[in-house]
């Protein structure tokens, strides 16, 4: 009996004291936030992927797909986070409806530019009328322009209307196109034209005229031959540089080049294709990827 009045009084004490030496031998701080209030995915931290040199001003041409071509309520807000963490001061964008039925009747540039911010200015053309609205270019800018206007470009034996949309500002001329994506003669003739109406417009001026846009041919085609005659490549272009497609990218075909034929001076101070971001999704934004160019002036 006094044996088993021992074991008792010991198993009693033993569970009493386990407990409390448990809780006393945490070597966790008071502060520390319990496991399951963690979050699940701790938010990344924020990168400057395009930082900018201090007075230089940043060109960027996008084929942004309508806006609907992956997203299809419409991936305004995105490529409008995307542009302002790039830091984008103009943007020459190419494949643009204006109240079209596809696209809900919005008047897609106008979108964007508000989107971008208050003093944003815009311009647009069509190319041809499009279920109900148009179909074209267009340029969105910090900048007021001093001057806008556009040309239509020679559809040859192309698949549909082209145009080319230019704005000229305090200091340079940007212009933004698309090509004929069916036809190498159709670019060919597109081209000549482009270069007709520079030539007429700004043959005389000291402001670098830059040309942007998708020009639906790859670096060693005839078409980009041709362009070199008259024309600067600035963005990358070499052999694993793609921009085309987003969600594939196995081909070049999207440039912003600088004009030789008034010997406008600039300082080029960077240049880039844009792939990443901490906001948006490149894959889902468009089937294109932007390229960037970064002048002094």
């Amino acid at each position: 009996m006094n044996i088993l009045k021992k074991y008792l009084t010991i198993m009693l004490l033993l569970g009493l004291t386990c407990p409390a030496t448990a809780c006393n031998s945490s070597s966790s701080s008071e502060d520390e936030v319990p496991p399951h209030l963690k979050p699940e995915n701790p938010e990344e931290p924020v990168r400057d992927y395009y930082s900018k040199t201090d007075g230089a001003t940043r060109l960027v041409t996008y084929n942004v797909g309508v806006f609907t071509k992956y997203v299809s309520d419409g991936s305004y807000q995105m490529i409008a986070d995307m542009m302002t963490e790039g830091k984008a001061d103009l943007v020459g964008i190419s494949e643009l409806d204006s109240c079209t039925v596809r696209t809900g009747r919005v008047f897609q540039l106008k979108k964007f530019a508000e989107l971008m911010g208050k003093e944003w200015s815009y311009e647009y053309s069509r190319a041809m009328a499009y279920q109900g609205g148009a179909y074209g270019d267009g340029i969105a800018s910090r900048e007021k322009p001093v001057r806008a206007f556009a040309a239509p470009l020679p559809k040859g034996d192309g698949a549909e209307p082209r145009v080319m949309v230019v704005v000229e500002f305090e200091k340079y001329v940007f212009a933004t196109t698309h090509l004929d994506h069916v036809s190498s003669l159709a670019q060919a003739g597109q081209v000549d034209e482009i270069n007709k109406v520079i030539e007429r417009e700004f043959g005389g001026s000291k402001k670098p005229v830059f040309l942007g846009g998708d020009f639906n041919a790859r670096p060693d085609s005839p078409t980009i031959s041709k362009l070199k005659t008259d024309w600067t490549i600035l963005t990358p272009h070499g052999a694993s540089d793609f921009t085309h497609s987003s969600q594939a990218p196995d081909k070049c075909i999207d440039y912003i080049l600088l004009w030789n034929g008034n010997g406008a001076k600039c300082e080029v101070v960077g240049t880039k294709i844009m792939l990443d971001f901490n906001k948006g999704d490149i894959k889902r934004a468009s089937d294109h990827i932007p390229v960037l160019v970064d002048v002094k002036f």
